[in-house]
């Protein structure tokens, strides 16, 4: 794959919806492009604005807190992990709305809440408590919310 050939694919790639410097880069070696080639693409797309870190976060968060109901701590890994700027990450966190937060938080213990068994009302919380901890949420806010509720449906 030529330079140019490269240019014209992740123009096309970061158009149809955003994307992070490493899936680009991973996209590009997919399509067997050359290291040198990549970097020079890269560069390329960063400064046309196809390409910006900070918009690429802000719109990651967004749509996992609202659609994937995903908690603080998962989000942050996941960012993390496409290598984006600790300073961006901690922006882009920091905008999350704490009324959309707490809304997803209280869908998913009411839906892990109904969906867990337990032998004791004790033990069916904690379960919960594990479940949806291990999408990310703060085990604080997780015990504010089972606590909030004294009925078994959980409706805060």
């Amino acid at each position: 794959m030529t330079e140019s050939e490269g240019k014209t694919l992740a123009e096309r790639y970061c158009s149809g919806a955003e994307h992070c410097c490493l899936e680009v880069r991973q996209m590009l070696e997919r399509r067997k492009a050359e290291s040198a080639d990549i970097e020079r693409i890269i560069r390329y797309l960063i400064k046309e604005g196809y390409i910006d870190e900070s918009r690429y976060a802000a719109a990651f968060v967004h749509d996992k807190v609202r659609f994937a109901k995903w908690g603080r701590a998962k989000i942050a890994q996941a960012l993390w992990q496409k290598r984006i700027p600790a300073g961006v990450a901690d922006e882009a966190l920091a905008s999350i709305d704490e009324d959309e937060y707490m809304a997803a938080l209280k869908d998913v213990v009411a839906s892990r809440y109904r969906q867990t068994k337990g032998a004791t009302e004790y033990e069916r919380k904690i379960k919960t408590m594990k479940s949806v901890c291990s999408r990310g949420y703060e085990p604080a806010l997780v015990r504010k919310v089972l606590s909030m509720s004294d009925t078994p449906d959980i409706d805060c």
